[in-house]
């Protein structure tokens, strides 16, 4: 607030002195004083003129860079609320509303950053006023040419008075109660359901067309660009009524304004007129007193403002926090893993029951599952039984709504959180890489071990991709924001999450369909070498393709959220249940498929 402060002082002193030189050159003029000296004058004028514009120019880029950085630390602490809360919480589409208003507050016309501008800009004002007072007073005070009637009391204090009153009561007025009456309503706008799904929708829909060109392909191919146009036409049409809604109920305020600003310029341009008819006031300082005087309105009406504007602005400044606020359910436990040399984990589900927030039916029933490290473990079954959600439990996204998960006997929520998520790698389905160099994304860090990150990248089945690269593993990945960044396949993208998996190195890898995006061989490659990428650690290997899970330990096939049935693959065949059913229905496609491709 300092910088503010000074920049805002520093900037209504030279109006003061511009105005102070221009009844200089005025006066001048009208004395017909020799050229040199009107020359002189004027040169002084411009001279201080500049000296002042390059030295608040200074003041202000001091001022904004300061703004900026603040600003920036203020987006950090947003963006690491979202990064941090409950993933159960940032799911919400509660949260995203707030999430929202929170990014509006802390920009827009009464969040935080208007606070920080208002308050010191309300002080300043203060200073202004005073300052055009005291120089306005030796004019304002001048010995009056006529006594009594209209002319006289216009030419008395008395009549100052009046017409101050008048002036500064009016400015009061606008900004204390129109100003405040007109910012309400178009916050409450603002502030609607409707019109905070029909931003978050446009934000969304402009950032799957220009903030992800990659998805053109799709748009081009399906001819997509009426459906995203009309999707956002609508989205912006809603926005469009409640501007229109909140304009029509500002629409008196306004007018009001308008007129009071019109009254407030006939008394002080009046007032000016009539004691400078009456031989009052020479030509400098009909001039001097009026611009003087317009300074002071304009101090009144900018006090005025920014008091209002800091009176209504911690409700919507408690927006931001309300979001910041948001306290996480999740209990982040407090004991420390242990570091074990021998990886002797032992996990298991003990009547685990979940279902997800806002939802009646139960995603898993009775889940009773256990495996120590170093076991390789396949979990299979249709689309919506409950896989990923039990990966999800695992990992503690989500916590059960009732049972309990241990970690060597001991219920997972009572470890540190950080140090328990230490013990997990997992490649999610949607897993996603940014448009970082590939160490970096490997390595999820800007520091990293240049030979480990290229290992990795290699084990993960990428060799031969990394020597094309022209960087190596300093090559930007897409062109986002590197003109020179390389554009990788979907598979290429797979095998590179599974290298960020290999190179964090936790005890327990998690592999959610880790090969549906890659080609028959490159998937062979994995199978081949899945031994020597997991490791000693445990694997959780899902996939619908249950041929690709003979190589795990054990499978576990999963049904409408239970568990169904356990075992090797040779086991499960022979107990002729769910596990055989899919095995022969996925047979029987491969079967008919190669019918139909080498007929």
């Amino acid at each position: 607030m300092f910088r503010v402060t000074v920049s805002n002082t520093f900037d209504a002193i030279v109006g003061y002195v511009g105005i102070w030189l221009a009844a200089m050159v005025v006066d001048a003029i009208s004395q017909q004083k020799p050229l040199s000296d009107m020359l002189l004058i004027a040169a002084i004028a411009v001279a201080v003129q500049l000296i002042c514009r390059i030295i608040y120019r200074e003041i202000n880029r001091w001022k904004e860079c300061h703004f900026f950085e603040m600003k920036r630390n203020m987006q950090k602490t947003l963006l690491d609320k979202v990064m941090t809360m409950d993933y159960v919480r940032m799911e919400n589409p509660k949260t995203q509303d707030a999430y929202e208003n929170a990014k509006r507050q802390l920009f827009g016309n009464m969040g935080i950053f208007s606070l920080y501008n208002n308050f010191p800009c309300a002080l300043v004002s203060l200073l202004h006023i005073i300052i055009g007072l005291v120089l306005l007073s030796p004019i304002a005070f001048k010995p009056a040419t006529v006594q009594g009637g209209f002319i006289g009391f216009i030419q008395s204090p008395w009549g100052l008075a009046v017409m101050l009153l008048l002036v500064s009561g009016s400015e009061w007025f606008k900004a204390a109660y129109l100003n405040g009456k007109q910012m309400k309503v178009w916050e409450q706008a603002q502030a609607s359901k409707r019109f905070i799904l029909a931003r978050r929708v446009t934000s969304a829909y402009w950032g799957l067309v220009a903030g992800e060109y990659r998805n053109g392909k799709d748009f081009r191919i399906y001819d997509e660009s009426e459906l995203i146009l009309t999707k956002m036409d609508e989205s912006a049409d809603v926005q469009i009524k409640e501007w229109q809604k909140a304009f029509k109920q500002s629409l008196p305020y306004d007018f009001a304004f308008q007129m009071m600003n019109i009254v407030s310029r006939i008394l002080m341009y009046g007032f000016a007129v009539i004691r400078a008819l009456s031989g009052m006031l020479t030509p400098g300082e009909v001039i001097a007193f009026a611009l003087y005087f317009t300074e002071v309105q304009s101090g009144i009406s900018q006090f005025s403002d920014c008091y209002s504007m800091v009176k209504i602005s911690p409700p919507f400044c408690k927006q931001v926090f309300d979001f910041l606020d948001i306290s996480d359910e999740k209990y982040m436990g407090t004991i420390p893993t242990e570091k074990r040399t021998d990886n002797e984990y032992e996990f298991e589900f003990r009547h685990v029951w979940f279902k997800y927030p806002s939802c009646e039916e139960y995603a898993l029933r009775d889940i009773n599952l256990k495996w120590k490290i170093g076991e390789k473990m396949a979990l299979v079954g249709r689309n919506g039984c409950g896989k990923s959600t039990l990966v999800k439990l695992l990992c503690r996204l989500y916590d059960p709504t009732e049972g309990e998960i241990t970690l060597n006997g001991i219920d997972i929520r009572k470890y540190d959180y950080a140090d328990y998520m230490a013990l997990f790698s997992v490649v999610f389905q949607d897993s996603h890489l940014f448009s970082f160099s590939m160490a970096e994304n490997v390595a999820a860090s800007t520091e990293y071990d240049a030979e480990r990150v290229t290992e990795c990248v290699k084990r993960a089945g990428l060799g031969e991709r990394l020597e094309t690269m022209p960087h190596g593993i300093d090559t930007c990945l897409y062109k986002d924001f590197d003109s020179e960044g390389v554009e990788i396949s979907g598979g290429e993208e797979q095998k590179l999450c599974l290298a960020r998996a290999i190179y964090k190195g936790a005890p327990f890898i998690v592999l959610d369909e880790p090969t549906a995006a890659l080609d028959p061989i490159s998937e062979h490659d994995i199978y081949t070498k899945f031994n020597s990428i997991v490791g000693t650690r445990t694997a959780i290997y899902i996939s619908h393709r249950l041929s690709s899970c003979r190589f795990c330990d054990e499978i576990t096939v999963m049904e409408n959220g239970r568990i169904a049935e356990r075992g090797s693959h040779e086991m499960l065949l022979e107990q002729q249940g769910v596990y055989q059913k899919l095995w022969a229905a996925q047979a029987e496609y491969y079967k008919d498929t190669a019918g139909e491709l080498y007929a």
